[in-house]
């Protein structure tokens, strides 16, 4: 029974400690690099603190879609292509570039322009999210509507996120706010990958994801406390019509879409899969979330505590470079792993991978943050972050059909040469520019 199941929760606090020490995590983040602010650094401290902790309920539901459910399905019984098709809850989180411009234009009746979409969205995913843990005997079809309905809103709250934090932010600390960004969403991951397998495996379905949602509610706290200037009339309308062809139109704008977009396609598919190779090689279900569940998102935490000083003292394009060799060696060591069916090379081989990726994200997102700060905010920082989702989750969909066609040798040995080629490829591209 879900109560009796909560009682013995209780009565471990080593697990409920590991449930919320990513909140902690998120905030003492941020408190690490705005120690004690000024009158004037007040309202950037709120603001880091605010949007963090919504982005460590954002990773927690990303993790659990990533490498929460792939490896607990695949454990029971199910087939890499079937379960490949999780990944489809990601398509939210690639489309929200067209409904992003509704975000810019629309202000909702309650809280601010940004706060009331973002408050808004949270609550349809917690509710969907509690209906899931209490329906679990319901029809699959009905769930599988419910956890997407989840991602939708979650997506459009990170949409609105982000244009908050575009406009709150402060030019010069954007590469700070794209590195608390990945910490904030790192420690999300250490619940979905780490804190998700393995709740699920000693107290079941409801109890772990009635967690997750009151962790979710908890995480709304710190950004309704500051809430949101005041604007006026005038102000508060940021475009009379914002526009994603206004993203599309220019051909710089392209380019960087194009570069962006090649990269993800790139980067997700091959760490997307890892976790479901690591229960081929036979790899227990507990070791995969106690050991890369966590020190994953633990290595992530501490790429975003090194690329901030990378980039502060050798520039976006360095600090990119970097990542991306050390992505191209995380390759090569899970290709040795599947070759050898060699567990711990393989847990190494993921978790570098992960760092990797998240020091190539970091930059990214520093240089997105500076692309999309316009009169439309959401809808370009949804047009480069979504278009560029969206193509590299379809791309893991059929990579994972791909991966259950062939051994995971040939899916990472291409997969290396793909990923050095475009990686090396783009450097120069994307960070021709420093605005």
């Amino acid at each position: 029974m879900p109560f009796q199941q909560f009682l013995q929760l209780w009565q471990r606090p080593g697990d409920l400690w590991l449930a919320f020490l990513p909140l902690v995590t998120a905030v003492t983040s941020v408190s690490a690099h705005e120690s004690t602010p000024s009158a004037g650094r007040s309202g950037q401290f709120a603001a880091l603190v605010a949007a963090n902790a919504l982005y460590v309920g954002f990773g927690a539901v990303l993790g659990t879609v990533q490498g929460g459910l792939p490896p607990v399905l695949r454990q029971q019984g199910h087939d890499i292509g079937a379960v490949g098709w999780i990944y489809a809850f990601y398509l939210p989180f690639g489309m929200a570039f067209l409904w992003a411009h509704y975000i810019d234009r629309m202000r909702l009746p309650v809280f601010g322009h940004r706060t009331g979409w973002i408050v808004a969205m949270q609550a349809i995913a917690i509710t969907a999210i509690v209906l899931v843990a209490l329906g679990g005997q319901w029809p699959v079809a009905l769930l599988a509507g419910l956890g997407f309905a989840v991602t939708l809103a979650m997506a459009t709250m990170d949409t609105a996120l982000d244009a908050f934090a575009v406009e709150r932010i402060e030019p010069g600390r954007r590469p700070l706010a794209s590195g608390l960004k990945l910490a904030a969403l790192s420690t999300g991951a250490m619940i979905g990958n780490g804190a998700f397998v393995v709740f699920f495996s000693r107290y079941g379905w409801t109890t772990t994801l009635l967690l997750l949602a009151g962790l979710m509610t908890v995480l709304l706290i710190p950004l309704l406390a500051i809430g949101e200037r005041r604007q006026s009339a005038a102000a508060a309308r940021v475009s009379e019509k914002p526009s994603l062809l206004r993203v599309l139109l220019l051909s710089d704008r392209r380019r960087r879409l194009a570069l962006v977009t090649a990269v993800s396609c790139v980067i997700f598919p091959l760490a997307g899969l890892n976790r479901i190779m690591l229960v081929d090689i036979g790899v227990p279900l507990e070791r995969i979330g106690w050991v890369v569940g966590t020190l994953g998102p633990v290595s992530m935490l501490l790429v975003s505590f090194v690329s901030m000083p990378l980039m502060a003292r050798f520039g976006l394009s360095v600090t990119y470079l970097v990542f991306s060799i050390a992505g191209c060696l995380s390759v090569v060591l899970l290709l040795l792993a599947s070759l050898l069916s060699d567990g711990s090379l393989a847990i190494g081989g993921s978790i570098l991978m992960g760092a990797a990726i998240s020091g190539i994200y970091v930059t990214l997102m520093a240089k997105i943050l500076g692309w999309s700060a316009s009169d439309q905010p959401a809808t370009d920082y949804a047009a480069y972050y979504g278009i560029s989702r969206l193509a590299s989750t379809i791309l893991t969909i059929v990579a994972a059909q791909v991966a259950g066609r062939v051994d995971w040798s040939t899916f990472y040995g291409v997969g290396a040469v793909i990923l050095v080629v475009v990686l090396l490829a783009a450097n120069p591209r994307i960070f021709r520019s420093e605005n």
